[in-house]
């Protein structure tokens, strides 16, 4: 288990992170969301030991948390350009005393399973964006981190690319492996993610499981296209109206009367799209949505 207990760093009088209390267990993913600011960057830079907490401890599996147990994936490209992609692999893993037999036997297995074989002796600067990151995530990963820590991992990747790195980190947790995951997408976050910690102005707004937060709003919502006038707000058992683009949520506390309001809207034929489902994990901390870039 990862434990965070009570860290916090602040810069002078600029916000950090403040008295951060955090449990993840082994084959959890965590979500951290937050806006720019909100002290996401400080807690990863603390964890990865680029800068000295003010206060708190941080252990993994009752240990101290060393450097060769993380694997990082930071949000920008940060590759040596000149390096060819092996060349880089075969760094980073070197710097976690891995073994030369050790290393090629794990690149062989990453490039494949990243399908990146067709890059293995490219130049990163002759590489794409999206072929960067994924040699990123192998000199992440080769080395078998007890944590990973992923800065927004999607961001700028192609939709192939995005489900192939879906399909990783998922599959990476049932090696035992915690990984914490930022993203500014409550979409990734609800779909790639057992629990979530939401940081606001430097302190945690929420923390918790998130099927956890959706038992505890048991709420139905249907949602229609072209609707800007939200003609259903009167209908019985509408407790809450979510405006989203072209679509409108009406937000029930009663199944009951979702379905009769539901049956009453499909006679009349005026939607292209109709939905039902359960709160949205945007939904549930829309409050918080709203001050994320």
């Amino acid at each position: 288990m990862l434990e965070i207990k009570g860290v916090s760093k602040l810069y002078g009088d600029k916000q950090g992170c403040q008295s951060i209390h955090l449990n993840v267990m082994e084959q959890e993913i965590c979500g951290v969301l937050g806006r720019n600011g909100s002290g996401k960057t400080t807690l990863f830079r603390c964890l990865l030991q680029l800068i000295p907490m003010d206060s708190g401890e941080v252990t993994l599996h009752g240990e101290r948390l060393l450097l060769s147990d993380i694997g990082y994936v930071p949000e920008e490209r940060s590759v040596i350009q000149d390096l060819r992609a092996w060349e880089l692999v075969v760094f980073c893993a070197k710097l976690k005393n891995m073994k030369m037999a050790d290393i090629y036997r794990e690149m062989d297995y990453w490039f494949d399973k990243l399908e990146a074989q067709n890059i293995r002796n490219k130049r990163l600067k002759e590489c794409s964006k999206g072929n960067q990151q994924k040699i990123q995530f192998i000199c992440a990963l080769i080395h078998k981190p007890k944590l990973l820590i992923l800065d927004e991992p999607l961001t700028g990747l192609d939709v192939d690319n995005v489900e192939l790195i879906k399909k990783i980190i998922y599959e990476h947790r049932k090696t035992g492996c915690i990984i914490l995951l930022s993203s500014h997408q409550f979409e990734e976050i609800e779909h790639l993610c057992d629990r979530v910690l939401v940081l606001e102005h430097s302190i945690v707004k929420y923390s918790g499981r998130i099927k956890d937060i959706k038992d505890a709003h048991p709420q139905i919502t249907i949602t229609i296209s072209d609707d800007p006038y939200r003609k259903h707000s009167d209908v019985e058992g509408v407790c809450r109206v979510i405006s989203d683009g072209h679509y409108t949520k009406y937000v029930f506390r009663e199944q009951k009367l979702a379905q009769k309001m539901f049956l009453s809207a499909v006679k009349i034929r005026e939607y292209e799209t109709m939905k039902v489902e359960s709160l949205t994990l945007k939904d549930l901390l829309g409050d918080i949505h709203e001050n994320i870039d």
